[in-house]
């Protein structure tokens, strides 16, 4: 009873924060104590439980120095005008029969490099349903395309927080993570490119606005060498270089641009590093601005949070009731099909991917391990469970920010084929799997 009171104080507290517009580092404070005194009302002393929680944070290390070296990258990039060749060389790709299988291109191309659905859609996707909105272009179904798109990268870009999460939590290689991951990628992804081109075809736009082009024309140089930051990143992971390693030296080449092509000062290069990339030209102030080390704090919190529930939640086993049930469905419905349902529910419940992320790899570890089954499979089933289908929850941050940006409703949702062709698939693939090792 003391546990459900726990949940249900956190939850009354998350249902706040999204409603107030509040940080959900709050509610996640609050939790933190509410299951803490849960712990301690059960017999395990404050200090120990303390050193559960520190030994959960002690996980995340890994992620964070991912997270702020993103925040330096997102930053960078802006400054260096990488994003604004690939935004720019995007729209030029336009035509009105191909306008939103170019969205949902573009965006996917962004995302990979990237690795942000949130800088994806906050740069090119703005610009896109800009796009959209001034040359009469049907706004569900162009948002739903880009809200595909942005979700690309988030399982397969080195740059992603979201696989540097994921494989710290299974505890495995984040390269042998994203190696499985392209596996499960080609045919959800060619199936919403079939669906989004018919789409295109049937709803075609009627013009493109020139002005997005020549204002980052005016603000940018656009030559060839802002795009080796982005192809450093996109290839040096195939030559065995670590994320880590990869996205610090994508981070020299773009501040590399921004001194020698952009002809930005030091201190100019400093403060985006620092504080964001601000553009001196007022017509892409609200596109190209963002980044910096101070836009990766609050996610750092809520990684540190998680980790820390996490930690706690293992030593004490708060939740073994929890996973008893988990290790029920499993036998009913799949051990992917169980990772679904725990996914989509703590996504639903936390409002959070990260949370949620940490949640899943918490309830399910126990019963892949109980079922013989690997820490690169729990890892490859969280990336294509939780990670999509966090942007499938209306109310989970993971779809409000992007929709937000957007300008547009969660009618959306159905038109994001790919947040839920890729798990429809790989749960196939997943029961496949399973009767050629029930034959063998």
């Amino acid at each position: 009873m003391d546990l459900l009171a726990a949940f249900g104080v956190f939850l009354i507290c998350v249902a706040g924060c999204m409603v107030e517009g509040v940080s959900l580092v709050w509610a996640l404070l609050i939790g933190f104590l509410c299951f803490f005194a849960v712990g301690v009302r059960r017999g395990t002393a404050a200090p120990t439980l303390m050193r559960m929680a520190l030994s959960g944070m002690a996980t995340s290390m890994k992620v964070l120095r991912i997270l702020l070296l993103l925040g330096l990258l997102t930053a960078l990039w802006r400054a260096g005008g990488t994003v604004a060749f690939f935004v720019w060389a995007g729209v030029r790709l336009i035509t009105p029969g191909t306008f939103i299988l170019v969205a949902f291109l573009l965006a996917s191309a962004f995302s990979l490099a990237f690795g942000s659905c949130f800088g994806v859609v906050g740069t090119a996707g703005v610009i896109l349903m800009a796009i959209a909105r001034s040359g009469g272009a049907n706004l569900i179904m162009t948002a739903g395309a880009i809200m595909s798109g942005i979700y690309v990268g988030e399982r397969l870009s080195p740059a992603s927080s979201s696989a540097a999460l994921i494989s710290a939590v299974a505890g495995v290689d984040q390269r042998d993570f994203q190696m499985r991951m392209w596996k499960t990628t080609p045919v959800p992804f060619l199936a919403a490119l079939a669906l989004y081109g018919g789409l295109s075809a049937l709803f075609p736009i009627q013009q493109v606005d020139a002005q997005i082009m020549t204002a980052l024309e005016e603000g940018f140089s656009l030559a060839w060498p802002v795009i080796l930051p982005a192809a450093a990143l996109l290839l040096l992971p195939w030559m065995k270089v670590s994320a880590m390693v990869s996205i610090a030296v994508s981070c020299v080449l773009s501040a590399g641009c921004a001194l020698f092509v952009q002809h930005l000062s030091p201190r100019e290069v400093v403060r985006a590093c620092v504080l964001g990339y601000r553009p001196a030209l007022p017509e892409l102030t609200e596109l190209m601005s963002g980044g910096g080390l101070v836009s990766m704090a609050g996610v750092c919190l809520i990684v540190v949070l998680s980790c820390a529930y996490s930690g706690m939640f293992d030593g004490t086993g708060l939740l073994v009731p929890v996973t008893d049930r988990v290790g029920a469905l499993a036998g009913r419905i799949g051990v992917f099909g169980a990772d679904v349902v725990v996914s989509f529910g703590c996504c639903a419940l936390f409002c959070n991917q990260t949370v949620g992320i940490v949640m899943s790899g918490q309830l399910m570890r126990e019963e892949y391990c109980r079922r013989g089954r690997s820490n690169l499979d729990l890892a490859e089933h969280i990336g294509n469970s939780a990670v999509n289908l966090a942007g499938l929850v209306p109310w989970a941050i993971a779809a409000t920010v992007p929709l937000t940006t957007m300008e547009v409703s969660a009618a959306i949702l159905p038109l994001s084929f790919y947040l839920y062709l890729l798990p429809l698939w790989s749960w196939v693939s997943e029961g496949r799997r399973g009767r050629r090792t029930a034959e063998a």
